[in-house]
């Protein structure tokens, strides 16, 4: 049977999916840092609560970054220093909470083409910086409970988009419990995704557009994959040095060889 253009794309976009979502799901593994509970009862109830919105690190089972190195969490938040990385921390915040009432339409042309137009309306507000959209208060009611619109015909200079949600916290959030949310939930979202494939008609303009979304999602691996593997390298590096006597007698590699309490952003 010959082999159909629809059926090609398909193809691709559900191996695309799949990657993405074992990349997510390892990202998420990689970064874990497990909140630390107290031992009282009532407080440990309460912390549980927060952790469970935060992320709920505390049962996950951390995994070694691509099978070589299990990071240390100090290590972690010295590379992803939540004040260092706030602007990017809202961003994903704010990415991460729009999709949230996509996830709920259950047309599938319609659920893709919402999370298009929520695409272009993070890219368009990430490329003004904010600097021609008005931000809102995170307690902030809006008008008459109104719903998302079916079309991108916010008024992006009154910051009015159709899916996207700029509220902001009225806190510093942190990073890593950021990211670890925004994981789990763009699993969800590319798992949703691979559904949808099943009832609409693949063709070049819906392929396009699966892509097009893919891409941003793409580009958030590639930065934080790339502060990984930098993080990887310096770990390496400094265990390396720790069982070479020459390398470690050399001044100009100097490093401080208290492994056990040391971090190498101290």
């Amino acid at each position: 049977m010959a082999t159909t253009p629809g059926n090609v794309w398909e193809y691709s976009i559900r191996e695309l999916i799949t990657k993405r979502i074992v990349t997510f799901r390892h990202l998420r593994n990689a970064l874990a840092v497990p909140l630390e509970l107290p031992t009282d009862n009532s407080a440990n109830k309460a912390a549980e609560v927060a952790n469970s919105f935060a992320g709920g690190n505390r049962g996950l089972r951390r995994r070694a970054y691509f099978n070589a190195l299990m990071f240390d969490p100090e290590d972690l938040r010295g590379m992803f220093n939540s004040i260092r990385l706030r602007k990017r921390t809202r961003a994903y915040f704010m990415l991460g909470a729009s999709l949230g009432p996509i996830l709920a339409i259950s047309n599938p042309a319609d659920y893709i083409k919402a999370l298009g137009i929520l695409i272009n309306e993070y890219d368009t507000f990430m490329a003004e910086s904010g600097s021609k959209t008005k931000k809102r208060h995170f307690f902030r009611k809006s008008k008459g409970g109104e719903e998302h619109g079916s079309s991108a015909s916010g008024n992006y200079e009154q910051g009015n988009f159709s899916y996207l949600d700029t509220h902001t916290p009225p806190f510093d959030l942190d990073f890593l419990q950021v990211f670890d949310t925004f994981c789990q939930i763009t699993v969800i979202m590319y798992s949703k995704l691979a559904d949808s494939l099943l009832s609409i008609a693949m063709t070049q303009s819906a392929f396009d557009n699966i892509a097009k979304i893919d891409n941003r999602f793409k580009r958030v691996i590639g930065t934080v994959t790339k502060e990984l593997d930098e993080l990887l390298k310096n770990a390496i590096t400094k265990e390396l040095r720790l069982i070479d006597p020459l390398d470690m007698a050399s001044p100009e590699n100097e490093i401080n060889t208290d492994w056990e309490t040391s971090s190498i952003y101290k």
